[in-house]
């Protein structure tokens, strides 16, 4: 018995996402049809999130995301493992828009009662 190819080079996964994601924990509000979830981002890009729930995800639908300082984001559900779950946004956040958003989540200094958000990475690609 051979085994044909087995030290051809690997090729290179080819990245689905469109925008980089930059790790924010952020308080979020989700609403899928009638059914309405507490939860966190995890992670954020230009074109879509990775959400945290508190309850399980248990049906698929569009997604309403509400996120602190930003109008409600219509997204789809790309994904979900009960309490975690990907989203794609139907509208893209404007390249201004998402760094404004972002930037300003940094404004807040650590422990501040207002705190609704903080950032894990922040690149400096994401000032270009």
């Amino acid at each position: 018995m051979y085994l044909s190819n087995t030290f051809e080079a690997a090729r290179p996964v080819r990245e689905r996402r469109r925008s980089h994601r930059f790790d924010i924990q952020c308080r979020a509000r989700i609403h899928i049809g009638r059914r309405h979830y507490a939860g966190y981002v995890h992670n954020i890009s230009r074109t879509g999130a990775k959400l945290r729930t508190i309850s399980p995800i248990r049906r698929a639908g569009t997604v309403i995301l509400y996120l602190p300082d930003l109008p409600p984001l219509k997204c789809e559900l790309c994904w979900t493992d009960s309490y975690n779950a990907g989203v794609a946004f139907k509208l893209s956040l404007s390249a201004r828009e998402f760094r404004d958003w972002a930037e300003s989540r940094l404004a807040f200094p650590a422990g501040h009662k207002g705190l609704e958000c903080t950032f894990a990475e922040l690149p400096d690609a994401f000032h270009s």
